[in-house]
């Protein structure tokens, strides 16, 4: 998240920053912790970076059992199906081989692997396998067909109290009801989509319906993008070719519009929400109905992302019955869930906001007064997620970076008194999901030198059960030395994490290469306590063949506040990138580090910072590989690129300054694109411009496309990927 503080970058890119060219001068960095190298093992092979082994997982479709009197969750372990009982212990429910024997599942179902397990209840699970919904009798072991589905139903909602049914089938969407299929909604136009996520994700936006508590009623998105220009993505790997066009709003251009539907499952009757404004000119954020199903609230937000207002709707009617609250930001807001309705209180709800510059949590009643600032918002910390409130409605649990911006701990708050607390004591990363009573949690756990524990513990942080521990996945293979450093931003005053890895067999009077992984962008942090510091298997392999590996998380990255994330706002590329000299800087400055041969890589937004650090400081980077980068960020859509850029008509010279286009001249050195064929996120326009950019100016690049894939190279073939980085380095740094 972005905005300008101090701009130490010029704009021609001509050479390398001044503080570079004087490396003796470059602030020291703070060595915090470190893993040591572990010399003695197996080699990590490049063609087996895919290896499932090579990797943490947890218990496959761990879920909690639904309003269990004994809480309780399922898993699935070897092909067979497990519940834990707290208080009782583990016990088997049914094996894969048993199922398949049954008569009703061997012959509707699918049954290679265990089936998808869509809901479950004391005694009842509820299965899909192929196209049929199967219900399983935990008791009498016995399994029928609940429903049959379509070919192509997707987005299943299952709604457990009403036994219903809610799926897309392509635009429109539909209910199974006792057995028999009805259409919600009946669009023939495929430009407007029901159902569905909308505002490409934005928002914390994850589904697109909402059932209601009783499940009598669910509210869906509808929104109709027939007025968005349509981009043709082309697939080559069938015979004929063929065109897929999507929706593309690019920023600055016309958007979608989005309306809320309500349809009632007793009478049939479809109603739309009353539009609050222009529906052309503002976002549908959240869709939440209130405790007794008599209201519907939507979160509201303008199309410049300032004004975000929380309207509360008659759901029988869909007519506004009032505002509850507006909430004003500067330079934008950003609501990423909805509200959550304190139990035993149904006219008061947690909001949560930055607008004291870190993420806290408020308390509202329905008239739309704020009673209190649940956790403290002066505070310099932020809560990442909402994770649920205790029975009663007295403590309210969440995530949040309160020991450190490195670490995930979950906290429960006394929303009465105020007092936090903590739950998880083990340092690194934490990843809880609450169970129905509100007393226990699954906790998946990990630190630097843990893949992942995935246990059970209770709201006092015990540790009730391990259901898998993974321990080092790794452990047998040689590992580099791991380095987590503090240094300051180009402000500065700001901390910035770095990682740095060494080669396993490092010597400090030998000079290296380096290998730079950046992201830099919103949402997302490249550098914490997770496991190996959050590192990826392929760059654990760079630094066992002989690279010094950097990363560093820049200002705009994630989870360090409001000022932190906007510090680049209008002007992407100018703080992050001086941010990443200061890590460069610090890189110089080691005698270790062959500052002639220093490669820089990234993905998405991490490709358009490759880019632009390359073509800033030409003779810093001696090679850059970029996938799936942003060019030009009028190309981007609309609800993220102008969040953070606003739109090219009213920043001109933002868009012109951060336009890689204008830099191509400065580019020497080795320059690769990576990018995926059939990429619906950054364009495959983006790329192509650039490369012929290149070609027009008689600049040699290299270009690499996967064809049959989207914005990034995902499973086996991304061995492949890894391949062509790792040759490529081999070859030219």
């Amino acid at each position: 998240m972005l905005f300008p503080f101090l701009l130490l970058l010029t704009a021609s890119g001509a050479g390398p920053a001044l503080s570079a060219q004087n490396p003796q001068k470059a602030p020291l960095a703070r060595l915090e912790e470190s893993l040591p190298a572990v010399k003695a093992g197996e080699k990590l092979a490049l063609d087996h970076l895919m290896d499932r082994s090579l990797y943490s997982s947890g218990p496959a479709q761990l879920q909690w059992l639904f309003h269990s009197k004994e809480p309780a969750c399922l898993y699935v372990e070897n092909d067979t199906l497990k519940k834990y009982t707290v208080g009782k212990g583990e016990t088997a429910v049914i094996s894969l081989q048993d199922l398949a024997q049954d008569s009703v599942a061997a012959k509707y179902g699918n049954l290679t692997r265990f089936p998808s397990i869509v809901v479950a209840e004391p005694g009842k699970l509820y299965m899909k396998s192929g196209d049929f919904c199967f219900r399983f009798d935990c008791k009498e072991k016995e399994t029928d067909i609940f429903s049959s589905l379509d070919a192509e139903a997707a987005n299943l909602d299952f709604d457990l109290r009403s036994l219903q049914i809610a799926y897309t089938k392509k635009n429109n969407l539909y209910l199974i009801q006792k057995g028999m299929r009805f259409a919600i909604s009946c669009d023939p136009d495929t430009g407007i989509v029901n159902g569905q996520v909308v505002h490409r994700n934005e928002f914390g936006i994850t589904r697109g319906t909402f059932w209601s508590n009783s499940g009598q009623s669910i509210a869906y998105y509808n929104m109709d993008e027939s007025m968005v220009q349509i981009y043709p993505i082309t697939t080559y790997l069938e015979d004929p070719a063929h065109v897929e066009p999507i929706r593309y709003p690019e920023a600055g251009n016309l958007m979608h519009k989005v309306r809320v539907g309500v349809f009632n499952t007793k009478t049939y009757e479809n109603i739309f929400l009353e539009p609050f404004a222009d529906p052309s000119r503002t976002y549908v954020t959240s869709v939440v109905w209130s405790p007794d199903d008599s209201e519907i609230y939507a979160g509201i937000l303008d199309r410049n992302q300032k004004d975000f207002h929380l309207v509360a709707y008659d759901a029988r009617t869909g007519k506004i019955k009032k505002v509850v609250f507006e909430e004003h930001g500067d330079p934008y807001v950003e609501p990423e869930s909805g509200i959550f309705f304190r139990p035993g209180h149904p006219g008061q709800f947690i909001w949560m906001s930055e607008r004291k510059g870190f993420n806290h949590m408020y308390l509202y009643n329905t008239d739309g007064k704020c009673l209190k600032a649940v956790t403290p918002e002066n505070e310099p910390w932020m809560i990442t997620a909402f994770t649920g409130f205790s029975p009663n409605g007295k403590t309210a649990y969440f995530m949040a970076t309160k020991e450190s911006p490195l670490e995930a701990h979950l906290y429960g708050v006394d929303i009465d008194k105020g007092k936090v607390f903590r739950i998880t004591q083990e340092p690194g990363l934490h990843r809880v999901e609450m169970d129905y009573s509100g007393n226990y949690f699954i906790d998946r756990y990990s630190n630097p030198g843990l893949g992942l524990q995935t246990r059970i513990i209770d709201k006092k942080g015990k540790v009730l059960k391990v259901l898998k521990d993974c321990g080092d996945p790794l452990a047998r293979y040689v590992r580099p030395e791991m380095r987590l450093y503090t240094l300051k931003a180009a402000d500065g005053k700001t901390d910035l994490y770095g990682r740095m890895l060494l080669p396993p067999d490092f010597d400090s009077t030998r000079k290296y290469p380096v290998l730079v992984y950046v992201y830099g962008g919103p949402h997302a942090q490249l550098v914490d306590k997770g496991y190996n510091y959050s590192c990826g298997t392929f760059l654990r392999f760079m630094a066992q063949e002989g690279y010094v590996v950097w990363t560093l998380d820049s200002r705009g990255s994630a989870n360090r506040g409001f000022a932190f994330e906007t510090a680049i706002h209008r002007r992407l590329g100018d703080a992050e990138t001086a941010d990443q000299m200061r890590g460069i800087d610090f890189l110089r400055s080691l005698p270790f580090v062959d500052t002639a041969r220093i490669g820089v890589d990234g993905w998405s937004y991490g490709g358009f910072m490759t880019l632009t650090l390359k073509t800033r400081y030409p003779d810093v980077f001696k090679v850059a590989t970029a996938g799936g980068p942003v060019i030009d960020w009028a190309w981007y859509e609309v609800m993220y690129g102008e969040r953070y850029m606003g739109t090219p008509q009213d920043n001109p010279e933002g868009y012109a300054k951060a336009n890689l286009l204008n830099r191509v001249d400065s580019i020497r050195g080795k320059v690769m694109l990576i990018q995926g064929g059939l990429d619906p996120v950054v364009l495959p326009k983006q790329s192509t411009t650039f490369v012929q950019k290149c070609i027009q100016k008689n600049i040699p690049i290299d270009f690499f496309v996967y064809p049959n894939h989207e914005h990034n190279v995902t499973g086996p073939q991304r061995d492949h990927l890894f391949r062509k980085l790792y040759e490529y380095y081999q070859q030219n740094l």
